[in-house]
C-alpha cells in the first residue's frame, strides 16, 4: 500500500518600493500537518521600510491571506475521503 503522500510548498514573496524589495515573506507548509504552517518576515533596508511602513504591511498582510488560503485548501484536502475508504 502506498502511504500518503506529502507535499511541502515553499512560497517566498516580498515588499518592493521602488527598485528595492524592502522586506521578504517566506512560507512553508506541509499536506500532512497543514496547521503547523511556518511564515516568517524580515526588512532588507529599514529606512525605506520605516518610511512605507503601511504599503509593507499591506503586502504582508496579501502574503498571509494567500497563506490562509493555501492553508484551507490543504486542510479540506485532508478531510476529503480517500477513494480506498468509499463504501461503493
Amino acid at each position: 500500500m502506498l502511504k500518503p503522500i506529502e507535499r511541502t510548498i515553499t512560497v517566498t514573496s516580498g515588499s518592493v518600493i521602488g527598485e528595492a524589495e524592502v522586506a521578504g515573506f517566506n512560507l512553508s507548509i506541509n499536506s500532512i500537518d497543514p496547521l503547523s504552517m511556518g511564515i516568517s518576515t524580515w526588512v532588507n533596508d529599514r529606512d525605506a521600510y520605516g518610511k512605507n511602513i503601511v504599503k509593507c504591511r499591506e503586502d504582508e498582510d496579501a502574503f498571509r491571506s494567500y497563506a490562509r488560503e493555501l492553508q484551507d485548501e490543504m486542510i479540506a484536502a485532508l478531510e476529503e475521503p480517500k477513494e480506498s475508504e468509499s463504501t461503493e
